[in-house]
């Protein structure tokens, strides 16, 4: 994605998302993927500085996820990314990382008062986990039909604006978010779009 892409395409995420954060918070989140960025670091690389972009650092093998935390961290300092690490408040605290994201399979809990935490969201079963976690903010996915997990059935929009409004929390988007389909966000009461789509 080109650095105009870019701007455009977090002017209309910013015109979308509800004015709840502060000026120095995200509201693009970049979940990395192993199987949709071939090479991650360089893609970092190739992103412009920018205070509302954070990076969410996953992995499938765990045993990884340190060294590559460390150096994605190392890249988004520079950047004025906020980085968020998957799983592990440990790391996150040992890293310097802004927060943990919990995802579906992770029953955890916040260790550290520091960090900001958010979880991911697939049906209603995840309120209660949603409220035991204490997170400050949540991504619903998918609200739309994602080709990363053909499995999982949209949420759809009647439904996301129900939750909007019931979750106590940031509420976000994340899975099967394009640029055909981002308009129809618009006043459902979201504060952060997360996904991989978007910049490509």
């Amino acid at each position: 994605m080109s650095k105009l892409k870019l701007f455009y395409t977090i002017m209309k995420i910013n015109s979308i998302c509800i004015k709840k954060y502060k000026l120095n918070l995200p509201i693009f989140w970049l979940f990395l993927d192993e199987d949709r960025i071939e090479n991650e670091v360089a893609f970092l690389k190739l992103l412009p500085p920018a205070k509302f972009i954070g990076v969410v650092v996953r992995t499938k093998n765990k045993k990884k996820l340190y060294n590559k935390t460390k150096l994605v961290s190392k890249i988004c300092k520079m950047k004025g990314f906020k980085v968020v690490v998957s799983s592990s408040p440990q790391i996150a605290m040992a890293v310097g990382a802004y927060g943990v994201h919990f995802p579906k399979q992770v029953k955890n809990t916040r260790i550290y008062n520091k960090l900001s935490y958010s979880c991911s969201f697939h049906n209603f079963t995840d309120t209660r986990r949603t409220k035991n976690l204490g997170v400050d903010k949540v991504f619903i996915s998918p609200v739309f039909k994602t080709t990363s997990s053909k499995k999982k059935q949209p949420i759809g929009l009647t439904r996301l604006l129900f939750l909007s409004r019931s979750l106590k929390c940031d509420i976000g988007i994340l899975g099967g978010v394009n640029k055909q389909n981002i308009t129809k966000l618009r006043n459902k009461r979201i504060t952060h779009i997360g996904g991989v789509s978007l910049f490509f």
